[in-house]
This record gives C-alpha cells, sequence and structure tokens, in this order.
C-alpha cells in the first residue's frame, strides 16, 4: 500500500477512535485523535511534505483549501496540546466540537483529493 493510502487509512482509523473515544467519555483522547486524523489526511493531500511542524503543514492546507481550513487545524493543534500536555480536562461540549471540526476538514481534504487537479 502506498504511502498516502497508509496515511489516509490511518486517518481514518484515528476519527472513528476519536468518535468511540467521545462515546465512551474519554474526551481528552477524543481531542488528540480528531487533530491527528486531520494531520496526517493533510499529510496526505499535500504529498510531498518536507517539514514536522503542525503550523507548516496547516500553512499548507490553507493554500489548497482556504484560510479558515488553515484556522481551523490551528484551532484543533491547540486544543490537542491542551488535551496532551496541559493540566486541561475537556468536557463532552468542547470534545464534540473538535469532531464536528475534524470532520468537516477531512470532507473537505477528501473531496479535493477525489476532485480534478487545478
Amino acid at each position: 500500500m502506498a504511502e498516502r493510502s497508509l496515511k489516509v487509512r490511518k486517518s481514518e482509523v484515528l476519527f472513528e477512535e476519536a468518535r468511540k473515544d467521545l462515546e465512551m467519555g474519554c474526551y481528552n483522547k477524543a481531542v488528540s485523535a480528531a487533530y491527528f486524523s486531520v494531520r496526517l489526511m493533510a499529510e496526505a493531500l499535500i504529498g510531498d511534505i518536507r517539514t514536522t511542524k503542525d503550523d507548516k503543514v496547516a500553512n499548507a492546507l490553507g493554500r489548497l483549501l482556504g484560510r479558515d481550513a488553515r484556522e481551523s487545524m490551528m484551532w484543533l493543534f491547540g486544543e490537542r496540546k491542551r488535551a496532551d500536555h496541559r493540566p486541561y480536562f475537556f468536557d463532552e461540549s468542547t470534545a464534540t466540537l473538535a469532531i464536528e471540526v475534524a470532520k468537516e476538514l477531512l470532507e473537505r481534504m477528501k473531496g479535493k483529493m477525489k476532485g480534478p487537479p487545478e
């Protein structure tokens, strides 16, 4: 399986895990998995990416999908940092919002991958 296909598949698995974590009340894990599902799909869409910096990936995504996509990805990144590295506890409403934002971005990225080349 090509690397792009693996990233798309992993992105889909992480998103499903985020949804399951939300259902189980594991809100911090749900936020983190939602972000990483977006990150991997962005890498798959962008293609030959030469950075591991989240803001650079978000900038590249913004060039493909618009400034709002960049801002949404950076918001998810900030929430992911709070989930994984800060003494902060997410509640259901914020975790749900993170998953909704991730879902919208994932759908847009998948649409761009299937659409005609520009």
